[in-house]
């Protein structure tokens, strides 16, 4: 399996930890509307996720390192409002845009430093680039 494809695959599961841990933690202010709207959320959102990192990443200078975790707010945020309005299967109102973006965007930071496989891909890519 490639790389980049077990980096998503593991960033899917960290996506769907973080949005049914909001779901949990907020109650009606973040509510998913059964198991496939569930799941159809949860793919537009880490394909909506991944893209808005990318684009961010793309567009960093090497020094801004010390923004990362803001652009990760802002794409994570970016990511819940496009899903809200592209799929039936998630509704946040109120708090629950504040705290869900917060829980999802921790849970994928956490994903984000986990060691494995899909780490060695990045290091390789940017030593090539040098």
């Amino acid at each position: 399996m490639p790389r980049f494809l077990l980096g998503w695959l593991l960033g899917l599961g960290g996506n769907a930890i973080g949005l049914l841990l909001a779901w949990l933690l907020l109650g009606s202010n973040f509510s998913i509307n059964g198991p496939i709207g569930f799941i159809v959320s949860l793919v537009v959102f880490a394909i909506l996720s991944a893209f808005f990192t990318w684009l961010v990443f793309k567009g960093l200078d090497k020094k801004a390192a010390t923004i990362v975790p803001l652009t990760g707010l802002i794409s994570t945020f970016l990511a819940l409002l496009l899903t809200v309005l592209l799929t039936d299967g998630l509704s946040i109102s109120g708090w629950g845009w504040l705290w869900g973006t917060v829980i999802v965007w921790i849970l994928s930071m956490v994903i984000w430093v986990l060691p494995g496989p899909w780490r060695s891909y990045r290091a390789e890519r940017i030593t090539k680039a040098k």
